[in-house]
């Protein structure tokens, strides 16, 4: 997990990761957050379909962070972990359509110690390495 505050500043740079604090504010998480571009691609980023009904980006974020925030109170309840795995659902091609989503509390950069967290696809997770 590592890879994400690791090359944050140059995965900024190269949009594979998306600052969204300013949306997570919003719906209450005063953290830094950031997604990934695989996540922002298949969850976010509203078909044609979604755009008729008035859906962006923001409120596509707001509907993936409902579901974070209730996983972040029941998990806190029962053991400390910096990892939570949730399911989100957002609409693709006129279909409501359940994601598995990674939520990792780490620092923002490698030489920073404030906190964030970075929102990710399973598929996002580097290969183990035998």
């Amino acid at each position: 997990m590592e890879k994400f505050y690791l090359e944050r500043e140059d995965d900024l740079e190269l949009e594979k990761q998306f600052d969204v604090s300013a949306v997570a504010r919003e719906s209450g998480l005063m953290i830094r957050m950031f997604v990934t571009s695989s996540l922002k691609k298949e969850m976010m980023e509203p078909d044609s379909e979604a755009s008729a009904r008035g859906e962006d980006e923001n409120t596509r974020l707001k509907e993936i962070l409902s579901p974070l925030v209730s996983s972040i109170r029941s998990t806190r309840k029962t053991k400390r972990t910096n990892v939570i795995n949730f399911t989100a659902s957002v609409t693709k091609d006129g279909k409501g359509r359940e994601f598995q989503v990674i939520s990792y509390l780490g620092p923002v950069t490698k030489d920073s110690e404030e906190p964030c967290i970075t929102l990710l696809l399973p598929e996002d997770l580097p290969e183990e390495t035998p």
